[in-house]
């Protein structure tokens, strides 16, 4: 077969979306902006500690995922929430003990989640996927496409767009446009993560176990708003990770240190504030997770799954793919995975005939 597909994004989806074309005899070209591969996948090292600033957590209820899982071989454990939790509801309301049931585990990898990304990245041809080319423009003609980077021109039977769909709209011009439903839906769809503020501080010992705690924290009131345990499976090293409160975009990261050290104070004592390092990534400042046109009112996965997005376009010469496309655990890795096997058969089908 010599069809030729470019994708754009190498994250969880662009990445089994090339690799399973790949061994269906495609010639496939990953096209990635960021000078890394994993999207809004990114696990990073602190002081050997191993942190999560994307995407974490899985469950029984991803099986899609789970079924990748398996076939990659990437191991995994249950997130651990032994112990004291915690839930605020109100300002003036102290943060009162609650018992999280443990009937419907959460997962995470055991090397980072980072693992499921490079155990599908060594499957692929070598270069296949290429960094820090971000794509301008993408030129339909008659029977081809042209993706256009600053330092590419590439010709192709076919084109992938794997990019939430606001992030697709804004940043890439498409001659001729795309259909204004489609640009209308895809501006009030979702972006999964654009609107979080991920946080880690990582500690030499898991003060909170000592204290009968499960370092899990929900609140109303942030500025963190979800908080769990991320030691490893080893138990040799120790983090508190989770999510800060979009509110918190307004206060400057001196700022939001300060607000963070108070709640935590406040629900462990003096322990809390004895960490090693302390991490964020602030999603909306991520050039190629952010749409400037996503609107401000969107509720949380908007619009994901529609099916506006399920048509290839100019002659089956584009597919819009990615996390938020997916009518199945929209804007998760989960949805990343069932985007990446719906296009795949849609292309398999094609071709087939």
């Amino acid at each position: 077969m010599n069809k030729t597909i470019v994708i754009i994004g190498a994250g969880l989806s662009g990445l089994l979306t090339a690799y399973r074309l790949q061994e269906l005899g495609f010639n496939v070209k990953v096209l990635e902006a960021r000078s890394r591969i994993g999207g809004r996948i990114h696990t990073v090292e602190s002081n050997k500690t191993k942190v999560e600033m994307g995407a974490t957590w899985f469950n029984d209820g991803h099986y899609h995922l789970l079924d990748v899982i398996e076939e990659f071989n990437v191991p995994y454990f249950e997130q651990f929430m032994t112990g004291i939790s915690y839930f605020q509801t109100f300002s003036n309301v102290p943060p009162q003990e609650i018992a999280v049931p443990s009937d419907s585990p959460s997962y995470r990898f055991k090397n980072g989640t980072v693992d499921l990304i490079d155990a599908i990245f060594s499957k692929l041809a070598p270069e296949t996927v290429l960094l820090n080319e971000k794509v301008d423009k993408v030129i339909f003609e008659k029977d081809k496409a042209k993706v256009v980077t600053k330092s590419h021109s590439l010709v192709t039977d076919v084109v992938i767009s794997t990019l939430p769909p606001a992030v697709l709209i804004d940043q890439i011009d498409f001659s001729p446009s795309l259909p204004n439903e489609l640009q209308t839906i895809a501006e009030h769809t979702h972006i999964w993560m654009q609107d979080s503020i991920k946080v880690a501080l990582t500690y030499k010992k898991p003060f909170w176990r000592a204290q009968g705690k499960s370092g899990t924290i929900f609140s109303n009131v942030g500025p963190l708003t979800e908080f769990y345990d991320q030691s490893n499976v080893e138990n040799n090293s120790f983090a508190l990770v989770g999510f800060a409160s979009g509110s918190c975009a307004r206060f400057t990261k001196e700022q939001r240190i300060e607000k963070i050290e108070a709640q935590l104070k406040m629900v462990f004592v003096d322990d809390a504030l004895h960490y090693e390092a302390y991490h964020e990534t602030a999603w909306f400042n991520e050039e190629f997770t952010k749409s400037d046109m996503q609107a401000d009112h969107l509720f949380p996965h908007q619009n994901g799954g529609h099916t506006v997005f399920s048509t290839p376009l100019n002659g089956n010469k584009l597919f819009i793919s990615g996390a938020e496309t997916s009518k199945h655990h929209s804007g998760y890795m989960e949805g990343a995975i069932f985007a990446a096997e719906s296009v795949v058969a849609k292309l398999k089908k094609l071709h087939n005939k």
